[in-house]
């Protein structure tokens, strides 16, 4: 990006380079430009130069990732401890770590629920003429035939589109959880706040433990989609670590008495279901309230 000067040695006195930036050309040392900030790395280099440097970076990026997530499986609650700590430049940063993980974890929910979708439409089993009968009644009850026309119309438009509709729904639910996972760190703050009076660590943690339970599905719908036609689903049972992981990393986290963790953990996570369950409900309804 810019040109190095070599003035002529001085007999005595030390030899200073001068650097002629190429963005304004300002001539100075160091390794910014002292006018427009460039760096003074030249990029004019050959390509092979360019590869190793690239390579050089992801390289930082991987330790970085394998470091965090080795934390983040084997030493549940350390993450944020070492964050509170100021301990942050071995770890990956949180939310780049979260939107990494989350990125496949609703890219898979997406080719799930298409392939669901499309394994279905190739069953034979009963459609709606066989749920509501020609004559307009269903279990008895005679039903208006507009009802019955506009049911079919909702239907056969979710079929037509169902990818649109499936995509909008997760990309409405991967933003929701953005608002939903500080409002999970407000709860743990309420609750342990005697423990850690920091809302970072209690944040931090709300991530990690989204992370985790994101990774668990991942694994879970890589095994379904690797193999669709088993008939167990043993892989299922992995989602039992996810309320010992939450205990163990508060306990190393908040250092509080067992039988203290195990109840306002369980008060937490009861919490934040209902308000979670709200959040789909609502979710739903912006999916698919154009069809209504």
């Amino acid at each position: 990006m810019s040109e190095q000067k070599n003035d002529s040695p001085v007999p005595g006195e030390p030899t200073i380079s001068l650097v002629t930036c190429k963005n304004c050309e300002t001539e100075f040392t160091g390794h910014y430009c002292n006018n427009c900030g460039q760096s003074v790395k030249d990029f004019d280099r050959p390509f092979k130069v360019l590869i190793f440097d690239v390579v050089g970076t992801m390289w930082a990026f991987d330790t970085r990732l394998f470091k965090t997530l080795k934390a983040i499986f084997f030493k549940p609650g350390q993450v944020p401890l070492d964050y509170v700590h100021g301990k942050r430049a071995r770890y990956m940063p949180p939310f780049r770590l979260y939107i990494f993980i989350s990125f496949f974890f609703f890219m898979l929910m997406n080719i799930t629920f298409k392939s669901s979708f499309k394994e279905a439409e190739n069953q034979e089993g009963p459609g709606i003429e066989n749920v509501i009968s020609i004559n307009g009644s269903a279990n008895g009850k005679e039903i208006d035939q507009e009802d019955v026309k506009k049911a079919e119309d909702i239907i056969t438009k979710v079929k037509i589109e169902k990818q649109y509709y499936i995509s909008r729904f997760f990309s409405l639910m991967s933003w929701s959880l953005f608002i939903l996972m500080p409002l999970f760190a407000t709860f743990l703050w309420i609750m342990f706040r005697k423990y850690q009076r920091y809302f970072l660590g209690h944040f931090i943690f709300a991530i990690n433990l989204h992370s985790f339970l994101f990774i668990l599905f991942i694994i879970i719908l890589t095994v379904n989609l690797i193999f669709p036609g088993k008939s167990s689903a043993y892989e299922a049972w992995l989602l039992i670590l996810y309320p010992v992981y939450i205990v163990s990393g508060s306990r190393k986290l908040y250092g509080a008495r067992w039988k203290t963790i195990f109840m306002r953990t369980f008060f937490v996570q009861f919490i934040y279901l209902i308000v979670l369950t709200i959040a789909i409900c609502i979710l739903f309804y912006l999916t698919f309230r154009e069809l209504f």
